[in-house]
């Protein structure tokens, strides 16, 4: 049994000899080991997560927008950085909708036009891009459209003229043309106007469809009165409405009543222009669409005014008052209150009429009231599209700077190879064959070398990594100070909690978290190691929070035991007396609070008690803390703060909180 130790504790002491310097671990492999493991997220984590941003913006943009707004900029962030350009013109689309429904069409044209570049380039990169067509195919119309809402018609009809140009069905089709003859019809261009709209008409025809024949009938008679030929309106409008009638088009058939009925009212058709609004009456009473209803009773009204028949005119307008209170439509009570005022003024009951204008005065205040409250609400709007535009506008001119800083390295590397490689030409002409290929082996072998050795000193100082070799060194010397006391149970219960502790430790090293039940067990032992080693110096408690669920928080590795280990080695080690050390886990509520309590000498008294060669090789484990710290938060935005506090008379008192939305994890 004593031969077995002996070769055990020789074998180990072998391994830590093998060990480099503490300092200079820490300072130069751990940093780097740290910052790698941290950094590697997947793409598909990454992607999934832009994803989820964009959908979750889609959800709440009609009742939280500027919460939505967010969530696509940050997407967008994400996108620009890891280069994801497929969904970088997803987020700039729906982007660009959000634009649009805000009202913002300058940002909505601008950023739809975003979208459009990067598909662009796609098609360019793979030729033909099917994906990239399709959704180019579906930009086209609304970014036509923003520019058509700032009235910039020329990039307007670019886009819709590359929607007719690439157009795979009948319905894209007549929905470029509909929207190209709109844009004429705006610039007053009847003739261009009415060749689209006939070719429309045409495709409509052919394919018997009754709701595009309602709408384009609809385009031709407006096309017909901006052109002053009343009749020809008049044919198209009773084409377009009886069409709409036997689909139940409801919005065509009413827009042909409200058209008519101002046709009717500016050529004094007056006859017309009460049975054309009596029919949308009914038709509107039959349908329950009181707001039209309303609507053309006032119209009702007005042509009764032009007979002078002032009672029915009154009887109409009151009716749309009452429909008007019941639904809450201002706009229309105002005007119908406005033209009672009128009409008691013309029949000669002035203080009815007097009456009725107060009541349009204060109707009139309180739209205006609403219609302040509502432009309020849409320059905060502005306001704050302005603001996420100018963030999205930096991100893209950082990206843009980090592009062009890339290229010029790149060149700059290729010069440096291309000098390299003429001094190794210029070098190896001079060298006979033979002297070429011994130096060359002899580098081979030594470059091979040099590898092997520093993959085992990589692999050791991963290991030490996490395990103070100190304590390595004195552990093994009281597993010694048993053997040479012939306690050969003592020192095998002690060698294996030791080596159930190492083998946690190294397991625990190639992982970025761990679950805190793991964290706990190290301690445990750890703990226990120290304490049967310094029994005689201190006495500890080490309690856990019953509330804490340990298997569903994670923190980094071996982040509590160097504190621990401070408060032993430097504190309670040199106390005369036995001391005390306390290590609490509590669930706050935010966070996690890990309390280590010790009553030992003190951070002053411990220094001065160090010796010289202590004092010149500077303990850098709470300075390795501090970087890990510090990586964890750059890295994963976590937060971890770690105080440290005299205690009077004597002691240390060292706090870390964890907080919970940093280490609770779903996946790991």
């Amino acid at each position: 049994m004593k031969l077995r130790l002996t070769y055990i504790l020789g074998l180990l002491l072998f391994c830590n000899s093998l060990l480099p310097a503490q300092d200079k671990k820490e300072e130069s492999v751990y940093p780097q080991k740290m910052k790698s493991s941290f950094s590697k997220v997947s793409r598909s984590d990454r992607t999934k997560e832009v994803n989820q941003k964009l959908s979750e913006a889609e959800k709440i943009f009609g009742k939280q927008p500027n919460e939505a707004l967010d969530l696509v900029h940050d997407a967008l962030l994400i996108c620009i950085k890891e280069n994801y350009s497929t969904l970088e013109a997803e987020a700039y689309t729906l982007l660009g909708r959000f634009n649009y429904n805000l009202g913002e069409y300058k940002l909505s044209y601008k950023n739809y036009n975003k979208a459009i570049t990067i598909y662009d380039v796609q098609k360019l990169v793979s030729n033909y891009n099917y994906s990239a067509t399709q959704k180019l195919l579906t930009l086209y119309y609304p970014t036509g459209l923003s520019a058509e809402k700032t009235g910039d018609y020329e990039n307007s009809l670019k886009y819709y003229d590359l929607l007719l140009n690439n157009a795979k069905s009948d319905d894209e089709v007549v929905k470029a043309h509909l929207a190209i003859s709109n844009v004429y019809l705006l610039q007053k261009d009847f003739k261009g106007a009415q060749h689209h709209l006939e070719i429309a008409l045409k495709i409509e025809k052919k394919r018997d469809n009754k709701k595009g024949l309602a709408l384009v009938n609809l385009r031709l008679a407006e096309l017909e009165k901006e052109k002053n030929n009343t009749e020809k309106a008049l044919q198209y409008y009773q084409s377009s409405q009886n069409t709409a009638i036997e689909i139940n088009d409801d919005q065509v058939v009413n827009t042909v009543f409200n058209d008519l009925s101002n046709i009717y009212l500016e050529e004094n058709n007056i006859q017309e222009g009460i049975e054309l609004n009596q029919q949308a009456i009914e038709y509107n009473q039959k349908i329950n669409n009181p707001q039209e209803v309303s609507k053309r009773n006032i119209d009702l009204a007005n042509f009764y005014m032009k007979q002078n028949k002032n009672e029915e005119a009154i009887q109409h307008l009151e009716n749309t008052v009452e429909i008007a209170d019941k639904t809450g439509d201002l706009q229309n009570k105002s005007k119908a209150i406005q033209t009672l005022s009128e009409v008691y003024n013309r029949s000669g009951q002035e203080e009815e009429a007097m009456e009725k204008y107060r009541e349009y005065l204060a109707l009139e205040d309180s739209i205006f009231k609403l219609k302040e409250q509502q432009l309020a609400e849409q320059n905060k709007k502005g306001e704050m599209l302005e603001n996420a535009q100018n963030k999205l506008s930096l991100l893209e001119k950082d990206k843009q700077l980090n592009e062009k800083t890339i290229e010029l390295l790149r060149q700059e590397k290729i010069i440096q190879e291309e000098f390299i490689n003429k001094q190794k030409v210029i070098t190896y002409s001079l060298i006979f064959g033979i002297i070429v290929l011994l130096v060359t082996s002899y580098l081979v072998y030594r470059s091979n070398k040099e590898k092997n050795k520093a993959n085992q000193l990589l692999i050791l100082k991963s290991l030490r990594a996490q395990m103070n070799p100190h304590f390595i060194f004195n552990a093994l010397n009281s597993v010694n100070s048993f053997i040479s006391k012939n306690d050969e149970r003592a020192a095998n219960r002690y060698l294996a909690d030791f080596s159930k502790l190492m083998r946690d430790v190294m397991e625990n090293s190639q992982e970025d978290f761990i679950p805190l039940s793991k964290e706990i067990d190290i301690l445990s032992v750890y703990l226990k190691l120290e304490h049967h080693r310094f029994k005689d110096k201190f006495d500890y408690t080490f309690d856990v929070d019953d509330s804490i669920n340990t298997e569903e928080y994670f923190i980094p590795p071996m982040l509590i035991q160097p504190y621990i280990e401070n408060a032993v080695w430097h504190g309670l080690r040199y106390k005369e007396e036995i001391g005390q050390l306390n290590v609490s886990i509590q669930k706050m509520n935010d966070h996690i609070e890990v309390t280590i309590r010790d009553n030992g000498i003190g951070r002053k008294r411990s220094q001065e008690l160090k010796t010289e060669n202590q004092k010149i090789m500077k303990s850098t484990g709470l300075k390795n803390i501090d970087s890990r710290l510090k990586i964890i938060s750059d890295i994963y935005k976590a937060k971890l703060d770690v105080t440290i506090e005299d205690v009077q008379p004597s002691g240390t008192l060292v706090m870390i909180k964890i907080y919970q939305d940093n280490i609770k994890k779903t996946e790991v």
